[in-house]
């Protein structure tokens, strides 16, 4: 047993002779914990205890034996708890909360769960004269997960919130898969942007590195005149 070993080395070194009383109470404490694993607080306990070292004795050497009693006591005490309680203690102990994808974050992008669903808010019924800005992305995709964050700020520029409505689409939800390949999407994260009247107008990747690139294009679809656009061969939208 640890302590019993702990507390022989503990006499030795620093010639503390303990009455009778107190080596019998030491004794029946041990006896009492032989039988339950001493807890990691414990341990500690007893460390704090002899990192001090006693020297002549006197009432300092009275003063540690108290303490190291009340460790003893204290760790009988828990460790008969614990085996008592078992699979109580982790019934009570505190509640993990689940943890949100990242995608479910906060965002002022709102989240169309059908094509059909995409095509309605898009059309000139419901987009109230803005065009619209939808993020088509996975869950498993990592690309899309570290640009999220710089897209989500993106609606708080006040000139493209005044030109555009914000949307996003999980492609493993529907057929969102299926919707982009047919306009020629080969990968994700990737933006298509919809004229006020509810046609396309272009589409861009949308991974980390390209925010900026985004962010100007849009800055330039909200205020150009003619709404016909091509990409440049760098990435930025220019008029056809």
């Amino acid at each position: 047993i640890p302590w019993r070993r702990i507390i022989s080395i503990f006499l030795k070194v620093n010639h503390i002779v303990l009455s009778r009383r107190v080596a019998v109470s030491c004794t029946k404490m041990l006896q009492s914990a032989s039988s339950f694993v001493a807890p990691t607080r414990a341990d500690r306990a007893l460390a704090h205890s002899f990192a001090r070292p006693i020297i002549n004795g006197g009432l300092n050497a009275r003063l540690r034996i108290v303490r190291l009693q009340t460790a003893l006591s204290d760790a009988v005490s828990e460790s008969v708890g614990a085996n008592v309680t078992g699979s109580t203690a982790s019934v009570d102990g505190p509640v993990v909360e689940a943890k949100i994808p990242w995608y479910k974050k906060p965002c002022a992008f709102q989240e169309v769960h059908s094509v059909e669903e995409l095509l309605a808010a898009v059309s000139p019924a419901n987009n109230g004269g803005r065009m619209a800005v939808v993020d088509f992305y996975a869950g498993w995709c990592a690309c899309c997960k570290s640009s999220f964050p710089a897209l989500c700020r993106i609606p708080k520029n006040d000139l493209l919130a005044e030109n555009f409505n914000f949307y996003k689409a999980n492609i493993e939800v529907g057929d969102f898969a299926s919707f982009i390949k047919k306009k020629g999407v080969r990968g994700i994260p990737y933006v298509l942007v919809f004229n006020s009247d509810g046609s396309d107008l272009i589409g861009m990747g949308a991974s980390f590195k390209k925010m900026e690139s985004l962010r100007k294009n849009l800055d330039f679809i909200a205020t150009a005149e003619k709404k016909d656009f091509v990409l440049d061969p760098n990435g930025f939208v220019i008029s056809r």
